[in-house]
């Protein structure tokens, strides 16, 4: 695929397709012109695309920035890693969503807001665009704030550059005469998922004759700290079952080349390190002038309005409703994809917005690296087996289904 030029070092592509409907009308409201921005192809953002590719607003300009121009679904990663999926069934093609939506595709990072005069510089240039209406949906970034991770260890965030470095470790693992060894850092969901899949993954490798060893590492006294006892008991069962060395009570606190120091003075070899510990919010919110929370994510109204200002709204990782936070899982990104798209146009019609109340209670469901899974939600016994990884697998494939079919 071939780029033109943002900056001489800088791709950029851009797609448009004029919007052949008709000028629509709301009461007495005409819109002439207005541009409106998304940054990020989170999983809200596809949805917004989708939808606004189904029911069009005439006289709006709609652009996607992204720096990648395709964006990975969450919940079929596990599988991705485990080598269940393909990497385009994990996947979606967001130049070929924007032809669909009628909007123009900008491959491209944003670095810093510029709120007064609403303009977006992108890429850490002089390079700006105007907007009307701003929705951002970018994700968060990796915790390197100890030392030696930014050297010696492969965050799992972004998944654009994690995946590449996990097939670079599969290849390199084939040519290895000697016995090798893996550590994940992180005791969350994520982590347990991450290494049950690495290890189905190097299992099943036909390439792969040596042994590789496997260590989870985290801080407390078992996975999943908040998870009921229930699921922890059946976590633990099968991380044992799969022979992965479990390191509980230790806090990593530094790391040098292929090895881990804790906070206890002891060590640990690993010759490749993966990095799953909670993520951050990125610095650019806080720094353009957006109203953050205490962890720097942007503090949305339950319209997704960023409570700062009005014509900037938020979603996924990136944001906290502070009417009701949630934890920043990809379950409420998705929710949120309708409202979001509702209010985004309600606000280019001067219309009232409608209000977006999260659930309390959802479906968790966690894939053990085989095609087994476990599935739980709040006050119902926990399932797993076999059939509920194909359960999950109808989920994913109806989700991703939204994005491939498109007429």
């Amino acid at each position: 695929m071939t780029y033109c030029s943002l900056q001489i070092y800088t791709p950029i592509f851009t797609i448009t397709r004029q919007n052949t409907h008709r000028h629509k009308k709301e009461g007495n409201t005409h819109i002439s012109n207005k541009e409106l921005i998304l940054v990020g192809g989170g999983h809200a953002h596809v949805q917004v695309l989708k939808l606004w590719g189904l029911n069009p607003l005439a006289g709006v300009n709609l652009t996607l920035i992204s720096p990648q121009h395709q964006t990975p679904y969450s919940g079929m990663l596990p599988g991705l890693i485990a080598g269940h999926y393909s990497q385009a069934a994990t996947h979606i093609d967001l130049i070929q969503l924007c032809q669909f939506a009628g909007a123009k595709f900008i491959q491209a990072s944003l670095a810093h807001i510029d709120l007064a005069g609403k303009q977006l510089h992108l890429n850490e240039n002089d390079h700006t665009i105007k907007f009307d209406v701003l929705s951002l949906n970018s994700g968060i970034t990796p915790n390197l704030t100890i030392e030696g991770v930014s050297d010696f260890a492969t965050p799992v965030k972004p998944i654009s550059e994690f995946y590449p470095r996990w097939q670079q470790t599969l290849d390199e693992l084939c040519s290895e005469n000697t016995a090798k060894s893996i550590g994940v850092v992180g005791g969350g969901a994520a982590g347990v998922e991450l290494t049950l899949a690495m290890q189905h993954a190097v299992l099943h490798h036909a390439g792969i004759s040596r042994e590789v060893r496997f260590h989870f590492v985290y801080r407390d006294d078992e996975p999943l700290k908040q998870f009921p006892r229930r699921i922890r008991h059946r976590v633990h069962a099968a991380l044992t079952k799969a022979g992965i060395a479990l390191h509980n009570h230790s806090e990593v606190c530094k790391l040098k080349h292929n090895k881990m120091y804790f906070a206890d003075k002891h060590s640990l070899h690993c010759d490749y390190i993966f990095w799953c510990t909670s993520a951050s919010a990125p610095e650019w919110p806080k720094k353009s002038g957006l109203d953050t929370d205490k962890q720097g994510f942007i503090r949305v109204h339950d319209t997704l309005q960023s409570s700062s200002h009005s014509f900037v709204f938020a979603s996924g990782d990136v944001a906290q409703q502070y009417n009701h936070p949630r934890p920043h899982a990809g379950v409420f990104a998705v929710r949120q994809g309708p409202i979001l798209f509702q209010n985004l146009q309600r606000k280019l019609l001067a219309k009232p917005l409608v209000k977006h109340r999260p659930q309390q209670h959802f479906l968790s469901i966690l894939a053990l690296g085989d095609k087994e899974a476990i599935a739980y939600r709040r006050f119902f016994p926990a399932l797993q087996g076999g059939w509920v990884w194909r359960w999950k697998d109808t989920i994913d494939r109806r989700f991703m289904a939204m994005f491939s079919k498109l007429n």
